[in-house]
């Protein structure tokens, strides 16, 4: 197939002249070995492909299918100095795996990209309690939260940070660092940061969010404030959009949508409130509570991209960022890393991400939207194919010759199960008639 052509070239060269060219530069390689940064980059990220819950010995086996024998002393002392090496090829990794082929979704193609952003919480052995806190309690003493910025029209990794597990969300900053104008931003509630909304509106991009429920709110005509649970006892329909005047400095206009939930919705809703104040030893206000009978939404799409209904199913392509935690978890073993010391255990940690960027780039261009592909299963044929795809990376035409094969066994047998009830998110915004 012509995309493998354009693919191939990318991961010969990452894996090769740019694995070689950083491994001295970070001094990685500092003198002539058989284990050179090219076949150590080589050996552990698809060791861990192959098998993410990988030891030492395995990868030293992963070594010599690849042509390098090395002591588990000897590996060892490799890993003692491959943080900075592999710190850099993740970052070249994410600059360098990306391409501009859109799911075609006429909805989502009134974009330049949706980028949608949330953390998951990896906890780490007690040995790097000082460099990656976690929060303590019953949480892990030592936890790095990844920021991710997934870019779902092209399905990209568009940003990726690593920051202290007791770091807050609302302190991140990185998805606005760049933003690109046309583009969609899709954050859940955990980034609700009003400065960050007015930067994205600037760059003459659009946000999606849920509306925090303490921000005041205003008459966008008369400027007044409004008193939130009054104006929502008022509304008789289940479903409306307005348009309010956000945050008492910022006055953002915001286009916004309100939905009244079920009323058994709505109690699950504040008993798990509840719950949860009570282990943090806090009472939830009766305000407070009769609140989460609603969910808001704030937006500056207008109205002539997006319906109301389109809105909300909008919004709910933000899990799509949950299922690949999920899977970074469940099929890749990012939360099982293994080792006490750090360089071990970030060497895998990183060994690991660069390979999950690897995954996304090979597969992001043959996602069908008829029957989607299911995470699950592609990570199933990359682990049958790993070894093969890193013993082919001396040789252009092989390495285009497994690619093709393996991507043609995932649009065979790697599609999701159909699904008549319960459409999924892409197949629901093309029954609302936009495509």
């Amino acid at each position: 197939m012509a995309e493998v052509t354009q693919l191939a070239p990318k991961l010969q060269v990452f894996f090769t002249q740019t694995a070689e060219a950083i491994a001295r530069k970070t001094k990685f390689v500092q003198r002539k070995s058989k284990m050179t940064g090219t076949l150590f980059l080589q050996s552990i990220v698809f060791g861990f492909e192959e098998q993410p819950d990988a030891c030492l010995t395995d990868l030293i086996e992963t070594s010599e299918d690849l042509g390098v024998t090395i002591s588990k002393q000897g590996l060892q002392e490799r890993i003692q100095d491959a943080v900075p090496f592999l710190q850099e090829m993740f970052g070249q990794g994410l600059r360098l795996f990306r391409h501009e082929l859109p799911l075609d979704v006429a909805v989502l193609k009134q974009f330049k990209g949706i980028f949608i952003t949330d953390s998951t919480v990896i906890a780490l052995p007690e040995s790097l309690r000082q460099e990656f806190p976690g929060c303590g309690g019953s949480g892990s003493d030592a936890a790095v939260k990844i920021q991710l910025t997934f870019e779902l029209l092209c399905g990209v990794m568009d940003t990726v940070d690593l920051q202290t597990g007791r770091s807050a969300d609302q302190g991140y900053d990185g998805h606005v660092q760049a933003i690109r104008p046309g583009a969609l931003y899709l954050n859940d509630l955990g980034y609700f940061v009003l400065r960050h909304f007015q930067q994205i509106d600037q760059g003459q991009a659009y946000f999606l969010g849920r509306f925090d429920l303490q921000t005041a709110i205003f008459g966008p005509e008369t400027g007044e404030r409004l008193d939130l649970l009054a104006w929502l006892r008022e509304q008789t329909q289940t479903s409306l959009e307005t348009e309010w005047l956000v945050g008492v400095h910022e006055k953002l206009r915001c286009r916004v949508i309100v939905v009244k939930l079920p009323q058994e919705v709505a109690d699950r809703r504040r008993q798990k409130a509840q719950e949860n104040a009570s282990r943090k030893g806090r009472t939830l206000s009766p305000r407070h509570l009769e609140l989460l009978g609603w969910n808001i939404y704030i937006t500056n799409v207008p109205a002539a991209m997006l319906t109301l209904k389109q809105v909300l199913v909008m919004y709910s392509v933000r899990w799509q960022i949950e299922l690949i935690f999920k899977v970074w978890k469940s099929q890749c073993a990012l939360d099982r890393v293994a080792g006490r010391r750090r360089e071990r255990i970030l060497t895998e940690l990183y060994a690991k991400l660069i390979g999950i960027v690897v995954t996304h780039f090979l597969i992001a261009p043959f996602r069908p939207v008829e029957r989607e592909l299911s995470a699950v299963k592609v990570q199933h044929l990359i682990r049958r194919y790993a070894l093969r795809v890193a013993q082919s990376l001396g040789s252009l035409e092989q390495l285009m010759t497994v690619l093709d094969t393996l991507i043609t066994h995932c649009l065979k047998s790697a599609l999701k199960d159909k699904r008549q009830k319960r459409p999924s998110t892409l197949r629901k915004l093309q029954a609302e008639g936009v495509c």
